[in-house]
């Protein structure tokens, strides 16, 4: 029968909830009682002044909340971090002083991806040097939530803007662009990220059929072949597993070495990062000059708003353009590699190479014994384009 409170804006702070609460409570004889005095509610005086004091609470609110909005603009203007919350990883809990043994993990996360390694993989590998802020394991979502976020490229977002922070990036805008795209597009392709891959040309390599190879034990002693697995499969075929993988390898690694290949691997990169990243700038300064003279009587604002527009169109159109751009900033990092330095990468990054640039089809083979057919092996080069 009655509702007792510190203050009457402790219970409302919007007139609608107050509606509410007179409907519930109407001709039920309950009252409000706190500090300042007792209310009923069913009393058409109280009521009145009930009305009046979650107007002033409304309005309070409404003043305190657009003061703590322009507060965290001019902080994100200025470059700095947003208050509370747990620490970001890389940085100290003031949010700005670099950790510089975790911002070099950071770093080495970004360039294992944009060099062809899975995103297991460098959960993996992140998972034996470091752990989460909380303490836990690196996880796909928690990985991403962290290379994706602006602080990471030194800037600080603040709505649909980015400011430069006034702690220097981990990666260049740049790179930060290519990761963010890189992880879109995997997660666009690859929902789950699977099993820890083993073998270079597992799920990769077809038969004759365009079924995918699987592997298995063969029977003899440490010696697993590449089969189709499927039923009834009219080009059933089978491979051993070290003598596929090295040849396959030594095509890919010659490819990789080609002066021919090199050179039109460097013409035909599209890479826009770098035009992303200054159209990013430019499209903040028309932000910041569209907040400073939008008042102004001789400053026509809906041109500054279709120049926005403008920036908005030209980034899609670029980010567009970048999708085609992830085989060849595979390739480019890989160009020239060594044999030495191709079997020193994660199994993961090899398999991503030869996809990149071939299409492998293991055929059937009427070769017995020792040695390898490598007329059974199509090796079908695919297009940069």
């Amino acid at each position: 029968d009655a509702i007792i409170v510190y203050h009457g804006d402790r219970l409302i702070r919007q007139p609608y909830d107050l509606e509410r609460l007179l409907s519930i409570s109407d001709s039920r004889g309950i009252r409000i009682a706190s500090v300042s005095g007792t209310r009923s509610l069913d009393s058409p005086d109280d009521r009145f002044i009930l009305r009046i004091e979650a107007a002033q609470a409304c309005r309070e609110s409404d003043n305190t909340s657009r003061r703590v909005r322009r507060a965290l603009d001019d902080r994100a203007r200025a470059g700095k971090a947003g208050s509370g919350g747990r620490r970001a990883f890389g940085f100290e809990a003031d949010g700005e002083t670099r950790r510089e043994d975790e911002c070099a993990v950071l770093a080495e996360a970004v360039d294992r991806l944009l060099a062809g390694q899975s995103k297991a993989g460098v959960l993996r590998w992140m998972n034996t040097v470091s752990t989460t802020t909380l303490g836990n394991e690196w996880e796909g979502r928690s990985l991403d939530r962290v290379l994706t976020a602006p602080r990471i490229a030194g800037l600080v977002r603040r709505g649909d803007q980015l400011y430069r922070a006034v702690w220097e990036p981990i990666i260049s805008m740049e790179t930060w662009e290519d990761v963010r795209l890189l992880l879109r597009q995997q997660a666009e392709a690859n929902p789950y990220p699977g099993r820890e891959r083993k073998h270079l040309l597992s799920g990769g390599a077809v038969c004759p059929s365009g079924h995918r190879l699987s592997t298995k034990p063969s029977g003899q002693a440490n010696l697993r072949v590449y089969y189709c697995r499927v039923k009834g499969c009219p080009t059933p075929v089978g491979r051993n597993i070290a003598h596929l993988d090295a040849y396959v390898s030594g095509v890919v690694v010659a490819l990789l070495g080609d002066e021919e290949f090199m050179a039109e691997l460097e013409a035909a990169d599209p890479s826009v990062a770098g035009e992303i990243a200054e159209l990013e700038r430019r499209k903040a300064a028309a932000v910041r000059q569209l907040e400073d003279l939008v008042d102004h009587p001789d400053v026509d604002a809906g041109v500054l708003a279709r120049s926005l527009a403008g920036f908005e169109r030209k980034i899609r159109e670029l980010r567009d353009r970048a999708e085609t751009s992830d085989r060849r900033r595979l390739l480019r990092r890989m160009a020239g590699i060594s044999r030495e330095a191709w079997d020193d990468q994660p199994v993961d990054v090899r398999s991503s190479v030869v996809a990149a640039t071939f299409r492998v089809t293991v055929l059937p083979t009427m070769r017995r014994g020792p040695g390898f057919d490598s007329s059974a092996v199509d090796m079908e080069r695919l297009p940069l384009d």
